[in-house]
């Protein structure tokens, strides 16, 4: 059976590409070919995170902000599921870079221009273009700009309409697994998420985060059905129904027997009344 492939929308394997500067220089070049970027360095959190382990516990966050050759900061994230709050996601990586870049005794007169940049499997404002991009204006006059000297780029690898760099659409075509692009960039992205997939120990890394990521979901349906339940307990309760009733209420929604709703019954009631009999 073929081994399961891990593309350029991984978490992982979009921040091994990403850490490298060569890929991070092309990659912001593709996106913004108008800034005329010549280098980019990498500032690391002060507390990365162990990819490879993957036993950090403190979630997905900034690991690395870009920095170009003329002190403008960047966070390039990738975005896969299309879930509601994109726009909050977006104000907080903003505010990380400017926490993360600010230097200690310098003020807001001292932000330095900074790009938050999302790369979204899906299209993010339901208008079918390839490019996003986002600053503050003011809500009569659309002519009037705030200067916040920040910018928010979301890029859509489903689009079909705007102008884009031949860069830019090869990166698009290496998130959609096409590997008929000769442009050199996506040339080199698809040898690169290749080796990785054939590297036994990051292959291990990915498996990890796997896993990982199904039991975290698999959890969040547990507590979300515990929550539903103890709700209809509660409602019951306030009704005057008898445990009895309830009991068989709960079988029902849950569709279990009489003796495991019961015990979950038992299970649910001892815990919300913090674990007294």
């Amino acid at each position: 059976m073929a081994q399961e492939y891990f593309d350029f929308t991984n978490d992982l394997i979009f921040r091994w590409v990403m850490e490298h500067e060569e890929n991070c220089l092309a990659i912001l070049r593709a996106i913004l070919p108008d800034l005329k970027i010549t280098a980019v360095k990498r500032r690391e959190n002060e507390y990365p995170v162990n990819y490879l382990a993957f036993d950090d516990e403190r979630g997905v966050r900034i690991d690395a902000i870009i920095e170009d050759d003329q002190e403008r900061f960047y966070d390039v994230e990738m975005q896969v599921a299309n879930q509601p709050g994109l726009g909050k996601r977006v104000r907080y990586y903003q505010a990380q870079i400017d926490q993360e870049t600010l230097k200690k005794g310098e003020d807001y007169d001292d932000l330095r221009e900074s790009y938050v940049i999302f790369f979204c499997a899906f299209d993010p404002c339901g208008q079918d273009r390839r490019l996003y991009q986002f600053h503050y204006y003011e809500d009569t006059d659309r002519q009037l700009r705030l200067p916040t000297n920040s910018h928010v780029i979301l890029i859509n690898a489903l689009g079909t309409k705007g102008q884009i760099t031949p860069a830019l659409a090869a990166v698009l075509d290496v998130m959609n697994r096409r590997r008929d692009n000769a442009n050199p960039l996506a040339v080199r992205l698809v040898k690169e998420i290749d080796d990785y997939n054939r590297d036994k120990k990051r292959r291990r890394a990915l498996m990890n985060l796997k896993m990982r990521l199904k039991d975290e979901r698999r959890l969040g349906l547990s507590e979300g059905r515990d929550e539903m339940a103890l709700g209809l307990i509660h409602a019951l309760q306030a009704q005057g129904m008898p445990q009895k009733q309830i009991v068989e209420a709960l079988a029902l929604a849950q569709k279990i027997s009489l003796a495991e709703a019961q015990h979950y019954y038992d299970q649910l009631t001892q815990a919300a009344n913090g674990g007294e009999h």
